[in-house]
């Protein structure tokens, strides 16, 4: 680069101004540091997380009063809500109490109170006079028989189940409106060298299956065929379990009866096809595993935090590792309809997963009492790619003893988080 003075028309080489390399380099770094300080000014002031943000004079980012009406959207969640900046207050413990969002008059959270329910401090159930829930009891069996039949073909390798129908089908309540549809477990037991005569322990669910959903009637009828791989030798270890269950108007899966068919005690070498007329008996309780939850209603806010605290007495779903690949997903619902639904991280290869994980819903409070939580323990198999339920269970006013005890719990104790164990069920 050359610079000159004209005088008279012509360029005078004495006031020529060369620039070398060097200097060419010196004055692109300068400009180049020019806008790296406005840049990182811009930065300082915009963003929080800079270092010199506390140093800046021209910080935007103030704490500033929040009306306590702004309409939230009913039913809008929020993740991670215990790594937002508005918590400012230190955790007591592994589970605090979180602040309200907004500091103003009507705000009046307490401090951080953790209440963790214990089978003793169960209260008795008040009533809810706004609650639509209230005293909707899902349907329960009296009676009834299941149809089907069992098939083994020595050629394919495969053991085929024909799910027919229900006949006799009668439940206690004669008002009752199910929608019903059989549920078909299979269980594989364990080898053993000596089982001393005894049956096979249901605890090791191999695959699982299911017929569509059909009209309420007294005799309904699925004629639904399904079949799985089993080699002729393993077939005396798997156990049948068929279960006749109801998705009622609140979207719950309700296990009304089953009937448990013990594959061992056949034989398949005579007969090609084998049928059977099953009594449907009360269904028996499956260690499933039990779920750890904390609950923490904010009035001013109104919102209503559910913490996913652990997760512990999971089987092992993974054959190959005996151990089960788990996450938790949570689903809040409103008179049988799916509001929001949110999911924990999968902990791999641990039957007692720890995950400490919260969710804000917005929730007003004449709706606290009409809706409730579906929280599922899912395995996800990363092999195949699938994800297979391991149990649920319906967290709200109008269900089992202990969901809604710990609702109640919540209720008369806003601002503090009550937690509580909950067993998992198919």
């Amino acid at each position: 680069m050359i610079f000159a003075s004209v005088s008279g028309g012509q360029i005078h080489d004495s006031d020529v101004l060369q620039l070398d390399v060097w200097d060419k380099l010196a004055i692109l770094a300068a400009v180049g540091l020019f806008f790296a300080l406005a840049l990182l000014c811009m930065v300082c002031v915009l963003s929080p997380f800079c270092w010199l943000y506390k140093f800046c004079p021209f910080q935007y980012d103030k704490p500033s009063e929040v009306s306590p009406y702004s309409p939230p959207g009913y039913g809008a969640t929020q993740y991670d809500v215990t790594k937002e900046r508005s918590f400012k207050g230190k955790r007591k413990g592994r589970l605090g109490s979180i602040k309200e969002d907004y500091s103003s008059e009507w705000s009046d959270s307490s401090g951080p109170t953790i209440i963790e329910m214990k089978k003793t401090s169960v209260r008795g159930p008040p009533s809810f006079p706004d609650s639509m829930l209230t005293d909707q009891a899902h349907a329960v069996l009296k009676s009834g028989d299941i149809e089907f039949s069992l098939k083994y073909d020595l050629l394919e390798g495969k053991l085929f189940l024909k799910i027919q129908q229900i006949k006799n089908l009668s439940l206690q309540d004669i008002n009752a409106v199910i929608s019903p549809y059989v549920r078909a477990r299979f269980y594989r037991a364990p080898k053993q060298l000596f089982s001393f005569g005894k049956d096979n322990v249901i605890n090791n669910l191999d695959v699982e299956v299911q017929t569509k959903m059909q009209k309420a009637s007294e005799n309904p009828v699925f004629n639904e065929t399904f079949s799985l791989i089993v080699d002729q030798r393993d077939l005396p270890l798997y156990t049948i379990r068929l279960q006749l269950c109801d998705f009622d108007k609140f979207s719950r899966h309700i296990l009304l009866g089953e009937a448990t068919v013990m594959v061992k005690k056949l034989d398949f070498q005579e007969i090609t096809e084998i049928m059977f007329t099953e009594k449907l008996e009360l269904p028996s309780e499956e260690d499933l595993g039990e779920i750890c939850l904390g609950m923490n209603y904010l009035p001013t806010a109104e919102k209503l935090y559910l913490t996913v605290v652990r997760v512990r007495g999971l089987k092992a779903m993974n054959r190959t590792t005996n151990t089960t690949d788990a996450y938790v997903k949570v689903v809040l619902m409103h008179e049988g309809r799916q509001l929001k639904k949110v999911k924990t991280v999968i902990k791999r290869s641990n039957l007692n997963p720890e995950f400490d994980e919260t969710f804000a819903f917005d929730i007003p409070g004449q709706e606290l009492n009409n809706v409730y939580f579906c929280a599922a323990v899912i395995h996800a198999n990363k092999e195949l790619r699938q994800h297979r339920l391991i149990g649920r269970m319906y967290l709200g006013p109008s269900f089992s003893t202990d969901a809604h005890a710990h609702w109640v719990e919540m209720t008369q104790n806003q601002r503090k988080q009550v937690t509580c164990w909950h067993k998992l069920h198919c």
